[in-house]
């Protein structure tokens, strides 16, 4: 008996309990409200990535305001809430517009449910290139702040820069764009135009603006790996140039327009690259 027993164990198919993926799903990012606690680490790629030791931008400070609190994506690496206050400083003594603040990372960073695949690893920035006119000199409450959609200086149906558009918004995003810590810089293409058409010479700064959709109401700053962050994933460098040539041309053809509008009608995301395993301590 004990034979038989022990013949038909070994033959019944053996169940393998499935791989629980759960704490890859952007629902369980966005719903931690307090950072990882630990040393500061950008952990894996911008767009499958997480943070370790994030701290929060305040809501308000010297030179900024964040918008859409509620959305609670106002955490960073220390490197990244330090460039937002070395930018809006810096604009502030240029005697430009106090800084519209959007998206950080979410406070333990990951995937978010809606409008990013990036901004996963708290070294992305979004910032409006400028201010409502009738706030352009006067604060903004929070509640104002809450839904505001920046003015577009680009015109995304006739790819033309709209009055919003002045040397004021070229100086910011020359002064972004120039920060040691800055990787690249993601503008409109139109925008991109615009600089390389006006600037003298070819600063390096130039280079690191690069085209891409959207981008008419804010440009999005990318810091390079900061330093104690071994596991965060590097972007190819920014190729030599400074990316005003038929590369550049090509964002504005009829053919990079029927992307836009295609990328802009998909009913669905492109599948992101796994998060990396150490993201899943992160979370708990």
């Amino acid at each position: 008996m004990r034979r038989a027993l022990l013949a038909a164990l070994l033959a019944a198919p053996v169940a393998v309990a499935a791989a629980d993926h759960s704490w890859r799903r952007s629902d369980r990012w966005s719903a931690q409200r307090s950072p990882k606690p630990g040393a500061p680490r950008a952990i894996g790629a911008y767009a499958a990535g997480c943070i370790q030791g994030a701290v929060a931008l305040p809501a308000e400070g010297p030179g900024f305001e964040v918008m859409h609190l509620g959305r609670h994506r106002y955490f960073g690496h220390p490197a990244l809430v330090g460039f937002v206050r070395r930018l809006a400083l810096t604009a502030s003594q240029h005697e430009l517009p106090v800084l519209l603040v959007g998206d950080l990372a979410q406070a333990r960073g990951g995937p978010t449910p809606t409008d990013h695949g990036s901004h996963q690893s708290g070294l992305d920035v979004d910032i409006a290139y400028t201010r409502p006119i009738q706030a352009l000199r006067q604060p903004l409450p929070a509640a104002e702040r809450e839904g505001l959609q920046p003015p577009p200086v680009v015109d995304l149906a006739t790819q033309k820069l709209t009055a919003a558009w002045t040397p004021m918004v070229a100086e910011l995003v020359e002064l972004a764009a120039s920060d040691p810590a800055v990787d690249r810089v993601f503008v409109n293409p139109v925008v991109k135009h615009e600089l390389c058409a006006t600037t003298k010479a070819s600063p390096r700064w130039l280079a690191k603006l690069r085209p891409w959709w959207g981008h008419h109401d804010h440009f999005h700053v990318r810091l390079k790996c900061p330093a104690g962050s071994a596991e965060c994933r590097r972007q190819p460098p920014v190729p030599d140039g400074d990316g005003c040539d038929l590369s550049l041309a090509w964002w504005l053809t009829d053919d990079a327009r029927a992307v836009a509008t295609k990328r802009l009608h998909a009913t669905h995301r492109l599948a992101a690259a796994p998060l990396p395993a150490r993201c899943r301590d992160v979370l708990r």
